[in-house]
């Protein structure tokens, strides 16, 4: 987004606590503020207010856009002081304990208008914070498609990690992307996979261990019990994962719990793959039910098995939906349209 706002001739400037991002952020002309937003400590949060109305008066701002609860109660505070417009993105549902709590993720409300990533979060937004459905915007994200793009994958990288994941030539691979936590529901998958022992796949669970390793042994143990040592492998985090969507002939978003969105859903169908996935969510959002993948009833291993079956018992009608989710997730979901999306916020503010 700062990129675009740069493409559009404005001055983009990017508060927070720095990272790998920063010198990419700044080569597409960007300026960088370094401060600590990530802090939840009230003086670190008054601190971080006080400098960021320095630098709206310096620079100028003419609207500030918070992403996240903590740093968005410093950009609420200087813009109070400086009477400049206040934007924010609702990435999450930001779960609500108590009345502390709901105070805290309030930040993320109190501005001029509230852009969610999906029909899901408008919803949840009205429902538990009561923002007027006419303050909320809907920007979906987005996938690149310089990235997520079979025509520009390399052909040498695909065969090698072909080779390094041992994967034969006429075996279906399943891939499960997501940090290996049960919410993600690898456990759910895996219960499904033992159901079509029968059939033919390689299945290939993407993504590193959270410091909770015991669901992780658990997960190792539900293997082994079953018998899928062979045909399970554990990838481990990977930063090349848009190969691994490339040579899977299904991706399953299995999270028992509601995305918020579902980037994973999204970046698959952008190469050519059918998702199935938990029936709740951004999910119904991001999927074509039978037209560019399957939903399953969340939390039921044998309604997730049954369509697994489903999808690898047709390698036509497979391949039909892959085309279909392709064309699906170009035409709705690319990072331009997301862009362009927050930019319209940006300019009824504004306005």
């Amino acid at each position: 987004m700062a990129a675009f706002i740069v493409t559009r001739g404005a001055g983009s400037f990017v508060a927070s606590q720095g990272g790998r991002m920063v010198a990419e952020l700044e080569s597409q002309g960007s300026t960088h503020i370094c401060l600590p937003l990530a802090q939840r400590n009230p003086f670190k949060i008054l601190y971080s207010a006080l400098q960021l109305k320095k630098i709206i008066e310096r620079e100028k701002i003419s609207l500030v856009h918070a992403r996240s609860r903590a740093p968005a109660w410093a950009a609420l505070l200087a813009c109070r002081l400086t009477g400049v417009p206040f934007i924010t993105t609702f990435h999450g549902t930001h779960r609500i304990q108590n009345r502390l709590k709901k105070l805290y993720n309030s930040s993320m409300v109190r501005g001029c208008r509230v852009i969610a990533i999906s029909r899901f979060i408008r919803q949840h937004v009205i429902d538990n914070y009561g923002v007027s459905e006419t303050l909320i915007d809907i920007a979906p994200r987005g996938f690149n498609p310089e990235i997520f793009n079979r025509d520009l994958l390399s052909a040498a990288h695909l065969d090698a990690l072909k080779a390094e994941l041992k994967l034969a030539d006429d075996v279906p691979v399943i891939s499960l992307p997501g940090r290996l936590t049960r919410w993600k529901g690898q456990e759910l998958f895996l219960e499904a996979l033992a159901g079509l022992k029968d059939l033919p796949w390689h299945a290939i669970l993407i993504g590193g261990a959270t410091k909770r390793s015991q669901y992780v042994e658990q997960l190792h143990e539900l293997v082994k019990r079953e018998g899928l040592e062979e045909r399970v492998t554990f990838a481990g985090n990977r930063t090349d994962i848009e190969y691994f969507y490339a040579l899977s002939d299904l991706v399953v978003s299995a999270s028992m719990e509601p995305e918020a969105f579902g980037r994973v859903a999204v970046e698959a169908q952008a190469l050519g793959v059918p998702v199935v996935a938990s029936a709740h969510g951004g999910s119904l959002e991001t999927i074509q039910d039978g037209v560019t993948g399957w939903y399953f009833e969340n939390g039921n291993p044998t309604d997730l098995s049954a369509k697994i079956r489903l999808a690898l018992s047709a390698p036509k009608q497979l391949e039909q939906v892959g085309k279909n989710a392709r064309r699906w997730a170009f035409d709705h979901f690319t990072i331009d349209r997301m862009c362009r999306a927050e930019w319209q916020a940006y300019q009824k503010v504004l306005a």
